[in-house]
């Protein structure tokens, strides 16, 4: 049974460290370090080398298509990969290894609309596919779990190193065949799959829920505590988007930055579920919760003076369950004379000595994180929409009692200066600063401020853009251009997507306040606005910083 939990792990500290890659991971107690070696040996023997030998029929060029994606080798990796399409994945080797006679298996590229595969184990998701079919497709990257080149040289040949070096630019240049897309790092960033949940928690302040209707919303009761506690409790409490399963998705935690005993602990956990932002588990002030080792999640909990215990858990990727690998627990109500305690995944307790014990809480202690928590004020933000525009006479006066984090950009609508404010901005690797979301103000025709509208696209993939004097917002299957009219943003024209149950898709054109959306024959609409906002300049907005 002890063999048998480790072989998560050791999953993990093979996939964190194949290939050369750095990584900081907790040593596994030393009491179970000859069932580490022992589990090692058997991961060993029984992984099966992918194409040992020369003698397969390798994909030699530099361009490798399947139904759904295109890969590309790069001009300064020409001639020095092999391929090999098997299944729904594409896996690519160091043809000079492979021709001297080892496996030379350096990635794999592997496509399912299945969520338990290609984000865990020895995959790691790099973003999805949205197909011509309405299907969404995870994209993963696959690591070699033992080396792949002559096992008497200990370091890594040059040419296995630039490939691998190239993986994930290789990756991010992946194209959708047809109208199949291709979106990199899609379903993987908290700011993407979480702002629901943190929506939630800020109504859940503002409104001022209390203990029991926090736990019926699956949150943590101290939340209720805090808030009690605090004039300031968006700044008392915040939010950390951590991979702790290192599955490529990140998760998120709800935690304590208030500054007192509880400072750093988690509240609440939440992950993705067949693409879902899912509640894991909540913590209380006796039933904490931190993370550890950059890997798992540490429980401690304490049922008084005579019985406290510590359980370290990983989180199953696509699913809630924590997965115990070991515990201990301090518990003088079992046994006075001999209270040290420690249990595997099965949780039957085992005596342990003292100094076992306590080399074990020296463990704990290195492999606690303190989490990097945003304060949720940075979510929370400022509603516009409830605020009192007299209090503002410049623009200048809007940004300035802006949250550190959020963001703001000039641009001109429709012939008008407009000010746009959003939550939260990111490098969109263009050189921009983009938002998803935005307030927007503009001058009236007495040189007041008033408030136009808010905005919001569907994701990073689909930043905030200006094109023709029109504010464009887009989504995955929709695109909206907005405009300046009468004192309001207003919703100019929409072409989108909708897909029913079989997969069958229909087009939708028009306005809300106009006719409404009416049906299309085709998506010439649709693919004319993804044109438009391809072409559309993305804004770039300047955060506020502390």
């Amino acid at each position: 049974m002890k063999k048998k939990l480790l072989t998560s792990v050791i999953g993990i500290t093979l996939l964190l460290t194949a290939c050369g890659e750095q990584a900081e991971v907790t040593e596994i107690p030393a009491e179970t370090a000859s069932e580490e070696e022992s589990v090692a040996e058997q991961v060993q023997e029984s992984d099966v080398s992918v194409n040992e030998t020369a003698d397969n029929n390798y994909i030699t060029d530099d361009i490798i298509s399947t139904d759904l994606i295109t890969v590309t080798i790069p001009d300064e990796l020409k001639g020095t990969t092999y391929a090999n399409i098997v299944d729904d994945r594409i896996e690519i080797y160091d043809k000079a290894v492979v021709d001297s006679g080892f496996p030379g298996f350096v990635f794999s590229i592997g496509v399912s609309p299945d969520c338990t595969v290609y984000a865990g184990g020895m995959y790691v998701k790099q973003g999805e596919i949205f197909a011509s079919d309405g299907k969404i497709y995870n994209v993963g990257k696959g690591y070699a779990s033992e080396i792949q080149w002559d096992y008497n040289e200990p370091d890594m040949p040059e040419s296995y190193k630039k490939i691998y070096d190239s993986s994930d630019s290789i990756i991010a240049n992946i194209q959708g065949v047809g109208q199949n897309m291709f979106s990199y790092k899609a379903g993987t960033k908290g700011e993407d799959l979480y702002f629901t949940v943190l929506d939630k928690y800020v109504t859940a302040i503002n409104e001022g829920w209390d203990a029991s209707k926090l736990e019926e919303e699956g949150m943590s009761p101290e939340i209720a505590v805090i808030v009690s506690n605090s004039d300031k409790p968006f700044e008392n409490i915040g939010y950390a988007y951590v991979d702790i399963n290192t599955d490529g998705i990140d998760d998120l935690f709800i935690g304590d930055i208030s500054g007192g005993e509880l400072d750093g602990a988690v509240y609440d956990i939440y992950t993705m579920v067949e693409r879902v932002a899912t509640h894991v588990v909540s913590g209380t002030a006796r039933n904490r919760y931190y993370g550890y080792a950059n890997y798992a999640i540490l429980n401690e909990y304490s049922g008084g003076a005579a019985e406290n215990g510590y359980i370290i858990s990983t989180l199953t990727p696509n699913d809630t369950e924590l997965f115990c690998q070991v515990a201990y627990k301090y518990d003088a109500n079992e046994n006075a004379e001999s209270p040290w305690f420690t249990a595997y995944n099965d949780m039957k307790w085992e005596a342990m000595t003292e100094d076992d014990f306590n080399a074990a809480m020296d463990r704990v202690k290195e492999g606690k994180m303190t989490l990097e928590y945003t304060p949720l004020a940075y979510v929370a933000g400022i509603d516009f929409s409830k605020a009192d525009m007299s209090k503002y006479d410049t623009f200048t006066q809007i940004v300035d009692s802006l949250y550190p984090g959020m963001a703001y950009a000039n641009v001109t609508i429709d012939e008008t200066d407009v000010l746009l404010v959003a939550s939260g901005s990111y490098d969109n690797l263009d050189g921009n600063q983009a938002a998803i979301d935005s307030s927007a103000f503009c001058y009236d025709k007495d040189g007041k401020i008033i408030f136009l509208g808010q905005v919001q696209s569907q994701g990073t993939a689909n930043p905030l853009a200006i094109k023709d004097g029109k504010l464009l917002v887009a989504g995955h299957h929709f695109v909206t251009k907005y405009e300046v009219k009468d004192g309001k943003l207003s919703e100019l024209i929409t072409a989108y997507e909708e897909y029913d149950e079989a997969g069958n898709s229909k087009y939708f054109y028009g306005t809300e306040a106009g006719k409404g959306y009416e049906q299309v024959s085709d998506d010439t609409k649709l693919q004319e606005f993804f044109k438009d906002y391809s072409e559309a300049e993305i804004i770039n907005y300047q955060e506020v910083v502390k």
